[in-house]
């Protein structure tokens, strides 16, 4: 079998399914009255996680196919309920897609405003039912966690090491002076301003 896409496919689903947990339970300790534009935007980042996260069982359906492997195979056969359960909400792959990665337009970018692609498409309209949507993610994770145990334990030991050699690595470059940096993207855009008489100016003195 083919061990290293397994892995790979098992990160990204503890990955996804770790993040929308955690961003679930801090949402939980944000006031919607003092703070509506984070508990938004983090309900719309959580919205794309779990898009991710159907796109990645996808992927973890077709390799069980193709690798025909029966504990695989066996895997996929009891996710298959809880994946199909997510996707009843189909509001979310079209907020996805219409709202969040392309705003108002398709893939041909054409004007097509959330407002109307949302039509007919069913949500979480009852805290229960969001609840549920994020009890089923959690049981998702649970299955991967206790059936590759072994394979996510190396594939997140082998992947950390990766990771603290790439944030070393950015730790050492340079500071930047973010005003020297910009100047003469500004410098060149506000004579641009005049040249085109614009009747005001951008990051100028008023």
């Amino acid at each position: 079998m083919d061990l290293k896409t397994l892995k790979e496919i098992i990160y990204n689903v503890n990955h996804l399914c770790s993040h929308i947990e955690h961003s679930r339970n801090g949402i939980r300790k944000i006031k919607f009255e003092e703070h509506k534009q984070v508990f938004t935007d983090v309900h719309r980042l959580l919205d794309i996680f779990i898009c991710s996260l159907l796109d990645e069982l996808k992927i973890f359906e077709k390799f069980a196919k193709k690798e025909d492997n029966d504990y695989v195979l066996d895997t996929v056969y009891v996710l298959t309920p809880l994946t199909n359960y997510i996707k009843k909400f189909d509001s979310l792959r079209v907020k996805r897609n219409k709202i969040l990665a392309h705003h108002n337009r398709d893939k041909n970018n054409e004007f097509k405003p959330w407002w109307r692609e949302l039509q007919g498409k069913r949500f979480a309209t009852t805290d229960g039912e969001e609840s549920m949507i994020f009890s089923t993610i959690r049981c998702i994770h649970d299955i991967f966690k206790k059936r590759f145990t072994k394979e996510l334990d190396e594939i997140l030991k082998e992947f950390d090491k990766k990771i603290d050699v790439y944030e070393n690595k950015m730790m050492k470059v340079p500071d930047v002076d973010s005003f020297k940096d910009i100047k003469p993207t500004i410098i060149e855009t506000q004579k641009r301003m005049k040249e085109r008489d614009f009747s005001f100016l951008i990051m100028g003195k008023k």
